[in-house]
């Protein structure tokens, strides 16, 4: 078992002002004590949220904190979006609608690691049989 964290669900992590706050900590919790197996981001995963951070003014060292913290947490694997995975996410891309590049690059990541769960707040994911989003 094991999960992919969306931007979507770092943003409601590190932002208390987020309606989906106490749901994302409840998340996180469940993360902790192992329930929903091994966490894993993607580059572009990080990439997206450190800079929808910058877009919206978040202090420079609250993003530093959040990206290292995000980095050096040993139990969270970071996947990397590679030449084959790029191209396979531009070939989703161009025939979906709704999913951002980087939705896409999930997607296949999550596919090729075999990765079912999502925490995300985008009910984009929705659509797509492949990955049961987790909100709470």
């Amino acid at each position: 078992m094991s999960v992919f964290l969306d931007t979507s669900f770092l943003v409601a992590l590190a932002n208390v002002d987020d309606e989906n706050h106490r749901s994302a900590q409840s998340v996180k919790a469940k993360i902790a004590n192992k329930e929903l197996g091994q966490p894993y981001i993607s580059d572009y995963v990080f990439d997206e949220f450190v800079t929808f951070l910058k877009a919206r003014h978040t202090r420079p060292e609250k993003i530093e904190e959040f990206g290292d913290s995000l980095l050096e947490d040993e139990s969270i694997k970071m996947l990397n979006v590679n030449s084959a995975v790029f191209s396979q996410s531009w070939k989703l891309f161009k025939k979906s609608e709704g999913l951002s590049f980087t939705d896409c690059t999930i997607i296949v990541l999550a596919g090729e690691s075999g990765i079912k769960s999502i925490a995300s707040y985008d009910s984009d994911f929705d659509r797509l049989p492949l990955l049961k989003r987790i909100e709470s």
